[in-house]
């Protein structure tokens, strides 16, 4: 079976950054891509592998946290 590839703009929307952000990660070697052309692709075992190598669990806890929290102001809600 295939795997899905994503194009660059596609990843970065998923993971909720700004597409030069995924660039860099693929530029440095942290993120495996294919070039085709002018273009990048990312194998979605590669973007989870990137995840996994990136996000901290305690991070992840937190952002969790936060997004079943009210907030105002950007502060969280007391």
């Amino acid at each position: 079976m295939i795997e899905p590839h994503y194009k660059t703009r596609e990843v970065a929307k998923l993971l909720g950054v700004h597409p030069e952000t995924i660039r860099r990660a693929a530029q440095r070697g942290e993120l495996e891509s294919i070039r085709i052309g002018l273009d990048r692709i990312y194998a979605e075992s590669a973007i989870q592998r990137f995840l996994a190598a990136n996000l901290d669990p305690a991070v992840a806890a937190l952002k969790a946290r936060r997004q079943t929290r009210g907030s105002r102001n950007g502060r969280e809600a007391r």
